[in-house]
């Protein structure tokens, strides 16, 4: 089934306890559509991120904002993506990163601007975007958007009663998010054995 933001906003609406029903978010005018239009990107974004879901990442070459001095802690600086929810990690030579081939990194403003820092040369970062389109998504990873935009938008909308029915709903939101984790890692298992991922063995194979 494909999914759409006009669907997340009735679910949504439906965990409130509310029987309205949104035919066009871009059209309707009424308060309950207000309040949800607003609080849409936050709670897209912040899904995503809490998620962190293998299946919503995607890579992106990095713009080099310059080679830094020799006198400093890091080589260069990249320019941070406009388009990241999350910064998973900077793309090295291996699918799974081990303590070996992790590619070190931070983020932090430089100048007024959000950057990365690190030694690696024409960096790629897996990112998770924030504009993954909502069709691609799964049941599960939609069930968690729908809790988290009821969830903020529920004080708007239910009033005197939203306190209690934000507990549940956030309840609901943990469990949501335990399947939809352990849907993509199934999906996403690539087999590692417990000795690769050792560090004494590899350095005896090597």
């Amino acid at each position: 089934m494909s999914y759409t933001r006009v669907k997340v906003y009735n679910l949504a609406l439906s965990i409130l306890l509310l029987s309205r029903e949104v035919v066009d978010h871009l059209t309707d005018v009424t308060e309950e559509v207000r309040v949800l239009n607003t609080h849409w990107d936050i709670a897209l974004e912040s899904t995503l991120q809490d998620l962190d879901l293998d299946s919503t990442s995607e890579p992106v070459t990095l713009e080099l904002i310059e080679t830094l001095p020799t006198d400093h802690i890091w080589a260069y600086s990249y320019k941070y993506p406009t388009n990241c929810a999350f910064l998973r990690r900077l793309e090295s030579c291996a699918l799974t990163d081990t303590e070996i081939t992790h590619i070190a990194k931070r983020t932090s403003i430089r100048n007024g601007v959000k950057v990365i820092f690190t030694d690696e040369v024409q960096a790629v970062a897996e990112i998770i975007p924030k504009d993954v389109p909502i069709e691609t998504l799964s049941s599960m990873v939609i069930m968690c958007l729908a809790n988290r935009l009821a969830n903020l938008s529920a004080p708007l909308l239910v009033g005197k009663g939203a306190k209690t029915l934000r507990k549940e709903i956030k309840e609901e939101y943990i469990v949501t998010k335990l399947e939809a984790q352990e849907t993509d890692v199934r999906e996403n298992f690539n087999y590692e054995s417990d000795a690769q991922n050792s560090a004494w063995v590899r350095e005896r194979m090597s």
